[in-house]
């Protein structure tokens, strides 16, 4: 993940707006002829994704078109909004999805909206790992398939936001991880072009083979057990295997990845209990999880525990 940038300001003159939407792809104009407009701004984010929380005082209208997939959830007075020939409104605590060459026309009243930016690459690189077809990633239409689904988006929105003012959204992890789950989210809750069964079905297998592989490196870390011998046993290819760990493991790990968590897990546990009086090492440990390059293991150690073998062992 990249750096974090931030943004908080309070503006009162709509001509100024259109360069606070560089940053997140959005090329549009503003105006208001409300003395009482006001806008309120607070966003973060990296090149990967940007969440935004606005409060519009008064109206405003605006208009132009995305770079970016952006979902606006919606609440407030007014929130009318145009894309191409679809009309809508959003105030009542719904959402818009913007989409790019699709350009679009808002009328704002007094409202509060939160908007998840999400660029096209992103997009398209989670659509082929979740369903596992190189696709590319269209809409047919820009409010959510359901009701439900709509509840669902707002959720995500929301535990967006809340992360958005704290010192959390600066750690990477956390960032990577809301980032997953928006772009996922906004595959699963809006229209996509394709067969919703056959997408669904595709997303089903790759969860086969992630349970029966990660069951696999479960019960046979200690053998000397590949990657590909995981594919075998999930009746698949490595390249499949990598694209269903990387849609279905919490951190997308890889195959490869998560066999060398799952070892050390186990050599964490051996040192834990291991003692040096009995002749035990860290490099011993070490080696019989398959680790032959014991600089290497103490990186991969501290990273995970916080500490080195060595202090472990000798607790």
């Amino acid at each position: 993940m990249g750096e974090v940038f931030r943004h908080e300001l309070i503006v009162s003159d709509p001509e100024v707006l259109p360069a606070l939407g560089e940053r997140t792809g959005m090329r549009f104009g503003y105006s208001s002829a409300d003395p009482g407009f006001s806008y309120r701004l607070s966003r973060a984010g990296d090149e990967q994704l940007a969440v935004s929380s606005v409060h519009v005082g008064g109206t405003m209208s605006l208009w132009g078109d995305t770079e970016v997939f952006t979902v606006a959830h919606v609440r407030g007075i007014r929130y009318d909004w145009q894309i191409r020939a679809e009309t809508g409104t959003a105030a009542a605590g719904s959402s818009v999805l913007f989409r790019p060459d699709h350009p679009s026309l808002v009328v704002a009243q007094d409202v509060d909206v939160t908007m998840a930016h999400l660029p096209v690459p992103l997009v398209q690189a989670t659509a082929d790992t979740v369903y596992g077809a190189e696709t590319p990633v269209g809409f047919t239409a820009s409010a959510p398939v359901s009701a439900r689904l709509g509840e669902y988006w707002s959720g995500l929105v929301r535990l967006g936001a809340e992360v958005l003012g704290t010192p959390a959204f600066d750690e990477p992890m956390v960032r990577a991880d809301l980032t997953r789950r928006l772009a996922v989210g906004l595959l699963e809750c809006f229209p996509l072009l394709g067969d919703r069964e056959e997408r669904y079905l595709s997303m089903e297998a790759q969860a086969h083979r992630y349970r029966v592989a990660a069951q696999f490196f479960d019960d046979h870390a200690s053998d000397p057990i590949t990657v590909e011998d995981a594919a075998r046993a999930a009746r698949t290819t490595t390249k499949n295997l990598v694209q269903a760990f990387r849609a279905n493991h919490p951190l997308a790990l890889t195959p490869a990845q998560y066999l060398r968590r799952t070892r050390m897990d186990a050599a964490h546990r051996d040192l834990q209990d291991g003692d040096p009086a009995r002749g035990d090492t860290v490099k011993g440990i070490a080696a019989r999880w398959g680790f032959t390059h014991p600089g290497r293991f103490a990186q991969y150690y501290r990273q995970l525990y916080g500490t080195t073998p060595s202090r472990t062992l000798d607790r």
